[in-house]
């Protein structure tokens, strides 16, 4: 495996948050408080049923006024069903934009040091058009991307990563005993 390594993660699927009310409507919602979302922190949280069974797993970053949920692309459509009933009288959106973004794993030895994110888990930074965040599961996950779909391998090719394909990944992350 090279130092700096990355995987494009086919599988996963965007969904933008956006409105006056997006903040307090995926508060009410998700297992993870809000709050901590923001510029310069991704998270991880769930979508759980009222009786706390577990539905839905994804990553939430903030760019400039929207929320986007890093999701499995598979259940992208039921999450956003799920989300649109609680939607109510609420003033937000909730849009798929998986043709607009992908998503990168980025790991390896070397990997954080191609960036000044540091190792707290959830550190976020403005990257590309998209954005960077240290994995909020675990720091020694490496580092997850949202970028924008056009160019995103040319984007990791120009800072020295090097793609060494999804199993390559699934290994890396296997081996730290994080699930998909």
């Amino acid at each position: 495996m090279a130092e700096r390594s990355y995987a494009l993660l086919e599988d996963r699927g965007f969904i933008a948050v956006e409105g006056e009310d997006a903040h307090f409507f995926l508060q009410g919602l998700i297992s993870n408080d809000i709050e901590k979302a923001g510029a310069g922190r991704a998270i991880h949280a769930a979508f759980l049923t009222p009786q706390g069974k577990y539905l839905h797993d994804f990553f939430v970053v903030k760019m400039g006024e929207a929320f986007y949920l890093d999701c499995e692309a598979a259940r992208l459509d039921d999450l956003k069903r799920r989300l649109s009933m609680y939607r109510l009288r609420a003033k937000v959106t909730l849009d798929e934009v998986s043709d607009a973004f992908t998503a990168a794993a980025l790991f390896g030895e070397d990997a954080g040091a191609a960036f000044d994110l540091g190792t707290e888990a959830g550190t976020a930074l403005p990257f590309a058009g998209g954005v960077i965040y240290v994995d909020p599961r675990l720091a020694a996950a490496g580092m997850r991307t949202m970028l924008p779909a056009a160019g995103a391998r040319q984007t990791l090719a120009d800072v020295g990563f090097e793609d060494a394909g999804r199993e390559a990944y699934d290994d890396f992350r296997l081996r730290l005993g994080l699930p998909d």
